[in-house]
């Protein structure tokens, strides 16, 4: 079988019980530009242009029955993290870091690409978001 793509792009969806913060993060801290709301039968999403793809927050009426578990890749195995292109990974981690989220991982230069490198950072829930670009 082969997908036939009605979009060239790819929706991320978060389900938070949290979404005051979330928003903060993500509209407020990183400047993500909100594209509107989208509400359904048990719930209700907040969507946010990233590129061209999407990052949906999602809550529903009756919270999940497990929490986010924090930590990326090396805390659960399976979709487990973000990766979103950055100019000044540098600066980036200082202004996280300033803003009193957490830089899980600092900035690492890729050995075989002089002045790139890559980061991860926390979203209010835990959720990894590995940064990559110029340092």
């Amino acid at each position: 079988m082969r997908l036939d793509l009605l979009s060239p792009s790819i929706e991320i969806g978060l389900v938070t019980t949290n979404l005051e913060a979330m928003v903060e993060f993500y509209e407020g801290f990183l400047g993500l530009e909100h594209q509107g709301d989208i509400a359904f039968a048990d719930g209700s999403q907040r969507r946010y242009a990233l590129g061209s793809a999407v990052l949906k927050l999602v809550t529903y009426d009756t919270p999940p029955a497990l929490g986010p578990t924090p930590g990326g890749g090396r805390a659960q195995a399976g979709l487990r993290y973000v990766t979103i292109g950055v100019q000044n990974l540098r600066e980036v981690a200082a202004d996280v870091e300033a803003a009193g989220y957490a830089v899980v991982e600092p900035p690492t230069e890729f050995a075989p690409v002089p002045g790139m490198g890559w980061m991860f950072i926390a979203d209010p829930d835990g959720n990894a978001i590995e940064l990559f670009g110029t340092l």
